[in-house]
This record gives C-alpha cells, structure tokens and sequence, in this order.
C-alpha cells in the first residue's frame, strides 16, 4: 500500500490529473453506450409490441371483411325500399302520388296528404333521410286496414309515427296519420 501511495506522490500532478480524466472518459463513454443499448432494446421492444398488435389485426381481417360484406347486402337490400330522387321535393311528391293512389284503392276518401319538407338541412351527407308525411281520410275500419296492409306490402318503406281515429257520421270515422317515408338523393 505505501508503494502505491509513494507512486502517486512521485507523479506529477498533470499526469494524476490526465489519468483521472481519463477515467471519467471512458467511464462516462461506458454510460453512453448503456443508454444507447437500453435504447435500442426499448425501440425493440416497441417494435414487437406493434407487430403482435398488427399480427392479432390480419387475424381478424377475414371476418371483418365479411362483416362488411354483410352490411354492404344489407345497405343494398334497404335501398331498394327507399324512395330515390334528385331533389326532396321530387321524393316527396313521389311519396304523395303513390299514398293518394294507394289511399283511392283502398276507397277512403282522402282529405289531405301534405308531406312536410323540411329544407335548408344541409347537414352531413346520409345513406338515407326521412320525410314526414300528414295524412287525413274518411272512411270505415275495413278500408283502413286495406291501407295499412296495402302500405306495408308495398316496395317502400314507411313508419307510422301516430294515428288517431274519431266517429264520424254513423259508420264511418276520421283518420290522421303521421308516416315518415324514407329516402336517398341521387348523385347528380
């Protein structure tokens, strides 16, 4: 031990001073080059963790594209009950026509088919809208359900927001309904 101490007493400073910087050099160098592996080993296992994600996806790539295929028959099938037209006002009118005609088959006397457009909506672009149609008849119980059988067998899709029926004269009644009908614009 007294070598050791007597060697570094006979150096000179500079040099105890270069060789302890030295050190600190290479220590701090050491250090560098642990970060920098911990680094790599963390981007590593980063990277792994993203595939076994991407891996899992692929894996359930099959039923998610038949899934969509799925709703892509499905979206076609309930277009073909929608009405379609240009413009709002071309479906609603088309709606009115084809409620009067069914109206007169089923021999109730129609007072009024008023559908409410609603205009100036421009909201996000939908698959389908909806017009709300105000209807008002006279006629007995038979004729109703001949409508109302007659509106659903038809091609088109209604919903009966809400009726009411009131007496009206000995055998026959009054008759409001609310439908809304349903629609897509064409792309023009």
């Amino acid at each position: 031990m007294n070598r050791i101490i007597m060697f570094i007493k006979g150096l000179d400073r500079k040099v105890l001073l270069l060789a302890v910087g030295g050190l600190l050099l290479v220590l701090n160098l050491g250090r560098m080059a642990w970060d920098a592996y911990g680094n790599q080993l963390d981007e590593a296992e980063a990277q792994l963790a993203l595939l076994g994600q991407y891996q899992q996806t692929v894996k359930k790539l099959p039923n998610i594209k038949k899934k969509v295929a799925r709703q892509k028959q499905r979206a076609a099938r309930l277009k073909k009950f929608l009405f379609t037209g240009s413009s709002e006002e071309e479906v609603s009118s088309a709606m009115q026509i084809m409620l009067q005609e069914r109206v007169t088959k089923a021999g109730l006397e129609p007072e009024s088919i008023r559908p409410l457009i609603k205009g100036g909506q421009k909201n996000a672009p939908q698959d389908f809208n909806e017009i709300e149609v105000k209807i008002r008849l006279a006629g007995n119980l038979s004729q109703l359900i001949d409508f109302l059988a007659q509106l659903y067998r038809s091609d088109k899709l209604f919903q009966i927001e809400s009726f009411t029926l009131k007496p009206y004269k000995n055998t026959e009644m009054k008759i409001f309904l609310d439908l809304k009908g349903f629609y897509s614009l064409k792309n023009v």
